[in-house]
């Protein structure tokens, strides 16, 4: 059927800013939303995502030829579409794009280090029905994947009084530990950081928090302190790293049998914030394949078809397909750890967004504007 003119016209795209977004999206929301997009996405293709690959514009200021740049913007589309819809079921057909960058001055001129905004076009007629500010959701989306590999990595060994140490003082750090907090039950977390101000901020703005489930002790460390950060990772049951780094952040050697690690900060060959010794020790959680890419698993991309590491999708893992955090199971001297290695993949930006979009438009926050 083709519409007249006058219904082409009325068409109206919804604009969400980041503090409307962040109001529509509580971690219990985005651990739900982001198990059923990573659910989706699965190693032989049959839970119904569609993700291509993304396209990578790097960024540097200086010469372009005299290092490899840490800054890049990146657009990501993505769909969703239902594999087992049954009448009456609403999840329908999402589609979108994020595009999302990392620039490292941005902190030292009050912006975030990476900025994101997510477009979602209306599936039927493929135009643009919302653009949102999406730094929050970003992080949001980051955190409840790392949440839910947590999960996956301590339900064989559910423990209490949990210890996370979390490399970062950004916003990912801030929603890791509020999301992770949610999943499992942490006593103390250590904030490790390259600038001790910066961590006390966040431990500040942790502590004023409302929420009913923080942990009974946070306290931080400045980066170059290796004594104290040594002792924190000896003993850290969870560790989360959210940082822009080439350089491991500790020695491998020093995590304890049974700790579960985040890798989030990383997302290029040249980054990597953990070392070939702790990868050697633990089983692997992936979020998409890319992430074999990443300098963290250059050991375990090296070594297909010889390294004795279990290694599979977190969508295979939550959907039954994929066993993670077994292996210790078996006294497996070798493997002792888990490591969930996380790129972030554009169906956790569309999921996440369509459910902002659809709560903001039943509660009328935003600007509706006609197109």
């Amino acid at each position: 059927m083709i519409r007249s003119p006058t219904t082409l016209l009325s068409s109206r795209m919804l604009i969400l800013s980041e503090a409307e977004v962040r109001s529509c999206f509580p971690v219990s929301a985005a651990i739900r939303c982001n198990r059923k997009a990573l659910s989706s996405l699965r190693k032989n293709g049959d839970g119904g995502a569609m993700v291509p690959s993304r396209i990578g514009l790097p960024y540097n200021p200086g010469d372009a030829s005299s290092s490899p740049s840490t800054d890049w913007s990146l657009f990501k589309p993505a769909a969703y579409y239902p594999t087992d819809k049954k009448e009456g079921d609403k999840d329908a057909i999402i589609m979108g794009m994020k595009v999302v960058s990392v620039r490292a001055n941005n902190p030292s001129i009050g912006k975030p280090t990476v900025p994101a905004t997510v477009m979602l076009l209306n599936p039927e007629t493929g135009e643009v029905s919302t653009i949102m500010a999406a730094t929050y959701l970003t992080a949001a989306r980051t955190a409840a994947g790392s949440a839910l590999a947590t999960e996956l990595a301590l339900a064989n060994n559910p423990q209490e009084d949990l210890t996370l140490v979390v490399f970062g003082a950004g916003l990912q750090s801030e929603l890791h530990i509020k999301s992770i907090q949610h999943v499992v039950r942490v006593k103390q977390v250590i904030i490790i950081n390259r600038t001790l101000e910066r961590a006390e901020k966040l431990k500040a703005e942790l502590l004023q928090s409302d929420s009913d489930s923080e942990p009974s002790s946070i306290s931080t460390l400045v980066l170059t302190d290796a004594v104290a950060v040594q002792h924190a990772v000896q003993n850290a049951d969870v560790i989360v790293t959210a940082t822009n780094t080439c350089v491991p952040l500790f020695d491998g050697k020093l995590v304890k049998p049974g700790c579960h690690i985040n890798g989030v900060g990383s997302f290029t060959p040249q980054m990597k914030e953990v070392d070939d010794t702790l990868v050697q020790r633990c089983e692997v959680l992936i979020d998409t394949p890319e992430a074999m890419d990443v300098g963290d698993l250059s050991w375990l991309n090296s070594r297909i078809g010889s390294a004795p590491n279990n290694t599979g999708m977190i969508g295979d893992a939550l959907s039954g397909n994929f066993l993670f955090g077994k292996l210790r199971d078996d006294d497996t001297e070798q493997i002792d750890c888990t490591f969930f290695k996380s790129c972030g993949t554009a169906i956790q930006d569309v999921v996440s967004a369509q459910y902002v979009s659809d709560l903001a438009s039943a509660k009328g926050i935003g600007t509706s504007v006609e197109m």
